[in-house]
């Protein structure tokens, strides 16, 4: 007698949800490059020029998933970061958090676009 073979719809159900999922996640990485890259040319355009190292020293890292770190690396010779004197210090001339702010909207939308209408 043939074996009958049942066809088990609970892990074709899954083999959808998780393909399904790997997309958002590909989505939402992409979506977060982007806005990072995005935050960096702005904090380079906002980083005030002296000698224009700063401008150039800002990073973005993503060291985990789902999370990007954007940072400036230029230290002074004490091995203060640059950014912290200029944004806090009492000569500083604030600009970090002022961009931010001035561009969260943007972020947001940059990132809803990406993962609403990328890869398609």
């Amino acid at each position: 007698m043939a074996k009958i073979r049942t066809f088990d719809i609970s892990e074709e159900i899954k083999k959808i949800i998780d393909g399904q999922a790997n997309i958002v996640l590909e989505k939402k990485e992409k979506a977060l490059d982007k806005a990072s890259e995005y935050m960096v040319q702005q904090l380079e355009n906002a980083t005030p020029i002296d000698t224009g190292k700063t401008k150039k020293s800002w990073i973005t890292k993503d060291q985990y998933t789902g999370v990007r770190y954007i940072k400036n690396t230029r230290l002074n010779k004490k091995n203060i970061p640059v950014v912290n004197l200029l944004e806090f210090g009492s000569k500083g001339k604030p600009f970090v958090r002022k961009t931010f702010n001035a561009n969260k909207n943007k972020v947001i939308e940059i990132i809803k676009g990406e993962i609403e209408n990328g890869n398609r």
